[in-house]
């Protein structure tokens, strides 16, 4: 089983929270793509939140000559500026998310989330074309769950790598 090289997106595109009315299919630089995520408290202690949009990276240019997809890996490099954290983290299939939503509320500003198929909630069944520009991820960053923040997070680096199988 190998790695391949990791990987980083050429397209960036802001989608609606509901993950299926695209708003912006042209952010000029994935790595300077910035998300402004704030929530204040008002004087009767109640949060009030205001997100951004969610973010897709996609077309990552994997080659896999007919090979099998085991493992993903997708590695997050953010200046999470206060106390921001994660909401989705997501396999994208060019229409809607995909899988699991593994979403760390621990995840520190460079975090690899790793896992088998089986973990992310797909199978081999699961008709994913990795090749595809199409294919792509998921991040929507949130105000931290508890406490209330003010803060601006910026995405310094998303890479995607997937673990391929023997040939048999």
């Amino acid at each position: 089983m190998a790695w391949t090289p990791w990987k980083s997106p050429r397209k960036t595109q802001g989608i609606e929270s509901n993950e299926i009315q695209f708003v912006d299919n042209n952010v000029s630089s994935v790595l300077t793509s910035k998300t402004s995520i704030k929530s204040t408290a008002n004087f009767f202690g109640e949060l009030v939140t205001t997100e951004s949009t969610a973010l897709v990276f996609t077309d990552f240019g994997f080659e896999l000559d007919g090979q099998v997809v085991e493992s993903i890996e997708i590695r997050l490099k953010a200046s999470r500026l206060g106390r921001t954290q994660d909401k989705v983290i997501g396999i994208w299939d060019g229409t809607k998310r995909m899988g699991a939503n593994m979403a760390n509320l621990e995840a520190t500003d460079d975090f690899t989330y790793s896992g088998t198929l089986g973990d992310w909630k797909l199978s081999s069944a699961t008709k994913l074309d990795y090749v595809s520009p199409d294919f792509g991820v998921v991040i929507d960053l949130q105000p931290h769950t508890q406490y209330p923040s003010n803060v601006t997070v910026y995405i310094r680096k998303v890479q995607v790598r997937l673990k391929l199988a023997d040939p048999e």
